[in-house]
């Protein structure tokens, strides 16, 4: 049975969501000590309202350290904006840059770069893919070859917060093309049971050719980007979904914050029920 539009007039789901959220927001009650103990996941809360309000969307790249992550930006961006480095990962700290498209339903869209993953430990790996899905409202899982065991621990992260993936092979000029349909499909393989609908990109970033010299010596020289697939992918669901992705992670972080306020009252409550009975316990041995 198809589904009927909805009346000319009628509020998106990224307005009612808006909405819910700012009125659950202004009714929203916290004592002084909520606010020290949960201070950081309220502003996180409310940078996230923000962001929804000014209908300003954030694409984050999230990888291993050198598989191309800020050359990728570079070539959604048409200019060299974040630092890359061929033999090591540059990115130490999140990094952002607004990409200048017109997206309807969207006033921005802002391309994030991230520190690889690698070089880090498995929890803090965890928590920063956290903080990742947190922020961002779509996340580019970029890959330069088989699945590793880091990236599919990322991964499961993020599909665990809810948050929406596409996985892009990067370097793809690298392979063959019969060796890169067994590179994808390997890929696809390796990915959690959760993630194999999700749809897989290959690009090549920042492509390069021999060059043969007058002398015999052979040089590499730099090629265009070759991103034609995710540009159009990207373009696509943001035009067809930007808006209502802006929604879904605002009310995903104030989920969130609900399940983290719930848990400090709990635990105070716990506290002042023991304290409760420590006295009642005192007062009948005296």
């Amino acid at each position: 049975m198809p589904i009927a539009p909805p009346p000319l007039g009628a509020p998106s789901s990224a307005e009612r969501s808006e909405l819910l959220l700012r009125q659950w927001r202004a009714e929203l009650r916290l004592s002084d000590r909520e606010r020290a103990a949960l201070g950081p996941e309220l502003k996180a809360l409310d940078q996230q309202l923000r962001a929804l309000a000014e209908r300003r969307l954030r694409v984050a790249v999230f990888g291993r350290v050198g598989v191309g992550k800020s050359s990728l930006l570079n070539a959604l961006l048409g200019r060299s904006v974040f630092a890359t480095d061929v033999a090591h990962g540059c990115t130490r700290t999140q990094q952002r840059e607004r990409w200048a498209v017109e997206v309807p339903g969207l006033a921005a869209v802002e391309l994030v770069d991230t520190p690889g993953i690698d070089e880090i430990a498995a929890h803090a790996r965890q928590r920063l893919a956290a903080r990742v899905a947190l922020g961002a409202d779509l996340v580019l899982l970029v890959l330069d070859g088989d699945l590793t065991t880091p990236e599919a621990d990322a991964l499961e992260v993020l599909l665990a917060e809810g948050k929406p993936v596409l996985v892009v092979l990067n370097r793809c000029d690298c392979w063959p093309e019969a060796e890169l349909e067994g590179l994808v499909a390997s890929i696809r393989r390796r990915l959690p049971a959760a993630a194999r609908p999700l749809q897989l990109l290959a690009v090549a970033s920042a492509p390069r050719r021999a060059v043969l010299l007058e002398d015999g010596r052979v040089r590499s020289e730099p090629e265009a980007p070759r991103i034609a697939p995710l540009r159009q992918a990207l373009l696509q669901l943001l035009a067809e979904h930007g808006a209502l992705l802006l929604g879904l992670n605002g009310l995903r972080a104030a989920d969130r914050f609900a399940q983290r306020l719930h848990q400090l009252r709990l635990r105070r409550g716990r506290s002042a029920a023991q304290a409760l009975i420590g006295r009642y316990a005192a007062l009948k041995a005296t």
